[in-house]
């Protein structure tokens, strides 16, 4: 069995059990490096933009709500430094469709910080009208975090009970079914993550409800 399949065996057992995983240690050093200095180049050529909160007609700005910056990511581009937190995600998505046959297709990712004093209220990643987003992931690149840096990750059962809290520690993978309930607590230094989401239409067909 592979590095790729071992960890995707991982993160399907926590799915399957809990409806969430977390895996320290992904990627090895250098590759994490790149992602950072790519991350770095992006923010100096002022490539984010800010989030907002829906789809479609639904789509607004809160930053009351939500409080981050994105810059979307084509998973497509081997030539890029995070083809290879890719592969890892592309082996999961095989192991998913063998062990629980959810039908997942393709995945859409971006990158995402949110400056100091920002968060993102509770809320769900698969929308009512627009139910495709299966699986959530986000792969956190903040060096040096150490508790009361904020940012947390917290998940929610169904009656809003915390049940996980999990901390944005760099090269940390975290995962969970899309239809949890959850949050990002408010940060006391910038955070930045890759943050996707696993589909069971390809991503062009999600413009379409």
């Amino acid at each position: 069995m592979t590095t790729y399949e071992t960890v995707a065996a991982q993160l399907t057992a926590g799915i399957i059990e809990d409806g969430y995983a977390v895996v320290d240690d992904l990627l090895d050093l250098s590759v994490f490096k790149a992602i950072r200095y790519r991350f770095d180049e992006l923010q100096d050529e002022d490539e984010f933009e800010k989030a907002g909160i829906g789809k479609q007609l639904q789509y607004t700005i809160d930053k009351q709500v939500r409080g981050d910056f994105i810059r979307w990511i084509d998973p497509a581009d081997q030539t890029a430094s995070v083809y290879e937190l890719y592969r890892f995600i592309n082996a999961f998505k095989v192991e998913l469709n063998r062990s629980c046959y959810l039908g997942i297709k393709d995945m859409e990712t971006h990158y995402a910080f949110y400056p100091e004093g920002r968060g993102y209220q509770k809320h769900r990643d698969r929308f009512k009208t627009n139910p495709h987003r299966i699986v959530s992931f986000v792969y956190y690149l903040n060096e040096g975090w150490q508790a009361g840096d904020g940012g947390e990750l917290v998940l929610y059962d169904e009656d809003e009970r915390g049940i996980k809290t999990v901390e944005p520690k760099a090269n940390r993978l975290a995962v969970f079914l899309s239809e949890t309930v959850h949050e990002v607590l408010n940060c006391n230094t910038e955070r930045r993550s890759i943050t996707g989401w696993l589909l069971d239409v390809p991503v062009e067909l999600t413009f379409l409800g």
